[in-house]
């Protein structure tokens, strides 16, 4: 991981769920603050030809936003997991088959809201890193792109949310026991979630939401004889907690 972070030269700590929270906390007329933290669970299937991996477990979730006018927000959305890896494949049956995973996920947005202040929908660009570590086989993927979260209210005291965004994996690689095998330039991400908000006091909600990735990786390099071919993903969770 340290070693990626050095031959990319990036700095700023990301993550995707691309989450929306609850009403903000207003600190002044025109400056709020949404804040949230929850925890959900998670499963993930890759395949490639001769490969397989199955990637599951629980995490927790917190972040918000800084938010301007109710027009202007800056964002940071993170996901710390904790769960298995299972590899198997003849590409990868030189590598332990059941193995620990360890999961950071983040997004950092930057966006402007098009819609109404009660019912906002934000146009964002977006700078993140995916990265699932495990001693069987991991990943690490910076990305940059663009998305959208936005809350449309229902009632008094419910909210439906919703978030959708691509990715473009500029820099990335998988990890075998391990060792670093670079990930050609040009993979793609796309992310979703859809969820719901209830109001309990004047700043303080319980939220619900599932949410989706899908992923088209290139090939990797190959090192210690393994590689990961040309390989497709998806990802599904769910996620619940309280935002303020």
């Amino acid at each position: 991981m340290v070693g990626l972070c050095k031959r990319t030269g990036l700095s700023v700590v990301l993550a995707g769920t691309l989450g929306a929270s609850a009403n903000a906390v207003c600190v002044v007329e025109n400056y709020c603050i949404d804040l949230y933290l929850g925890a959900g669970g998670f499963y993930e299937n890759t395949t490639g030809s001769g490969a397989n991996i199955n990637n599951m477990g629980g995490f927790i979730s917190l972040g918000g936003a800084d938010v301007y006018f109710k027009r202007v927000q800056f964002g940071l959305d993170v996901k710390l997991g904790y769960g298995s890896n299972s590899v198997g494949g003849t590409n990868l049956n030189l590598l332990t088959k059941d193995n620990t995973l360890f999961q950071f996920d983040g997004i950092g947005k930057i966006g402007v809201n098009i819609a109404g202040k009660d019912s906002p929908l934000f146009v964002n660009f977006l700078a993140g890193y995916d990265v699932m570590n495990s001693s069987g086989v991991g990943r690490e993927l910076f990305l940059l792109g663009g998305g959208i979260d936005g809350k449309i209210t229902l009632n008094e005291k419910m909210k439906l949310t919703y978030t959708a965004g691509y990715g473009y994996v500029f820099n990335g690689a998988y990890t075998f026991n391990k060792a670093y095998a670079s990930i050609g330039e040009g993979s793609q991400i796309v992310m979703f979630s859809l969820g719901t908000q209830a109001k309990v006091s004047e700043n303080v909600n319980f939220y619900f939401k599932g949410f989706g990735k899908y992923y088209d990786l290139n090939a990797s390099k190959q090192v210690n004889g393994v590689s990961m071919p040309d390989s497709r993903a998806w990802q599904a969770g769910l996620e619940a907690g309280v935002a303020f």
